[in-house]
């Protein structure tokens, strides 16, 4: 499966019935498609899939997707498809209470450090017990990237980490 930094991905879709996705900047979509298809296969059919990014607003040198493109890549897949446009700070502003029962976060490595970091406030609204985050980071040496998985009680401090940098 590649690129190998989302195995870790596929590997916890595997052990654990996900059955609503939020993802935090899409790229190409062609992880959230594999996804969104694999939850199906192992689930009973339904996913929700919310995705969050800039899409037309993106810089010129960060490749993506526009709205229309993703939304009709990701439809194909039969799941409950939401794109929200924006930053992760004002998207989850927008939509935050509307997507609690998320039992997978994923925040890829391109997001806007000030904006994400103030977005951890809206966060654990979102989440229960068994949620699972997985935050793609950059490995040392350009050797492309990795997801680390945290724990819905590590979410607060984060949120904490975000609202003090906001009052600094």
């Amino acid at each position: 499966m590649k690129p190998a930094a989302d195995r870790a991905l596929f590997r916890l879709l595997y052990k654990r019935r996900v059955t609503t996705i939020v993802e935090i900047g899409l790229g190409t979509g062609q992880r959230a498609e594999r996804m969104i298809r694999l939850a199906m296969k192992l689930g009973d059919g339904l996913v929700r899939y919310t995705g969050i990014d800039l899409f037309e607003a993106r810089p010129p040198f960060s490749p993506g997707l526009t709205y229309k493109c993703a939304h009709r890549l990701l439809m194909a897949t039969g799941a409950q498809v939401k794109l929200v446009p924006g930053d992760p700070l004002s998207a989850l502003g927008r939509v935050a209470n509307g997507l609690r029962g998320t039992d997978l976060l994923i925040v890829s490595a391109d997001q806007d450090e000030a904006a994400l970091s103030r977005a951890w406030f809206f966060v654990p609204r979102m989440l229960h017990a068994d949620s699972r985050i997985c935050l793609e980071e950059p490995q040392a040496g350009n050797k492309g990237t990795r997801f680390r998985v945290i724990q819905p009680e590590d979410v607060e401090l984060l949120a904490a980490a975000g609202s003090l940098k906001s009052a600094a």
